[in-house]
């Protein structure tokens, strides 16, 4: 049977989201494969205790900082370790949480005619509320499709993709199912010292070049546009 399989690729993020979203995550899949970009604190240690298969980044620094397409393009390589012809994978960052309506590794595996299965993705704005206004509303994600050998990222130093080059492949060859009610909860902007951070290292690695400036710009907007997240 196929398996379900998480991707998860993470940096210094031991003190915050990573031991709630493992915990949330480790029930739904069969295998997460995580690998470690040169964290400075107890991130490997954490992942470890959640039983995920662990890799260690073969770069001294960073990469997320330099280039996040070659990071991403070394944890394929450890993903491959672990999948198959017909495995599912759900690439998934340390601070998101996927919800699904019904058992998503039975839902998986039920699957013949599709290779990706849509999410809708929610920026968490704070524990109960989520974002709508602007390019923050909530919208449909491929982060869940089929595993194929020999994935590509583009080597970009930001906005490469969480999925390799072939999903957006399936995508236009209509192998795609967009109405699965599965959700994703973004963490990554509840906490406001999180805003403040996200937005500085936006400004100074993108700055506009890979996202629009007026988007990053209203990371900081005091007043935007909020609705209640609901199981």
């Amino acid at each position: 049977m196929p398996k379900l399989i998480a991707q998860m690729v993470a940096r210094d993020e031991g003190s915050r989201f990573l031991s709630e979203v493992l915990d949330h995550l480790r029930p739904l899949v069969d295998v997460i494969v995580f690998t470690d970009d040169a964290s400075t604190d107890n991130t490997l240690a954490v992942a470890k205790s959640f039983d995920c298969e662990t890799y260690e980044s073969t770069w001294d620094e960073s990469q997320f900082s330099i280039n996040e397409g070659q990071l991403r393009q070394e944890a394929w390589k450890n993903l491959e370790k672990h999948a198959e012809w017909g495995d599912w994978i759900l690439a998934i960052d340390a601070d998101e949480k996927l919800f699904a309506p019904v058992p998503i590794r039975e839902y998986v595996q039920r699957q013949t005619s599709v290779d990706v299965l849509g999410i809708t993705f929610f920026h968490m704005w704070n524990r109960s509320q989520y974002r709508v206004d602007r390019a923050w509303r909530p919208s449909l994600s491929s982060r869940l499709f089929r595993y194929y050998p020999n994935g590509q990222f583009n080597l970009r130093k930001l906005a490469c993709g969480s999925e390799p080059t072939y999903v957006q492949d399936s995508i236009r060859m209509g192998r795609v199912n967009w109405n699965t009610n599965f959700r994703m909860q973004h963490l990554g902007y509840v906490k406001d010292d999180d805003k403040e951070a996200k937005y500085d290292r936006y400004m100074v690695l993108d700055g506009g070049d890979f996202h629009s400036r007026a988007h990053i710009q209203s990371i900081m907007d005091p007043n935007p546009v909020l609705e209640y997240w609901r199981q």
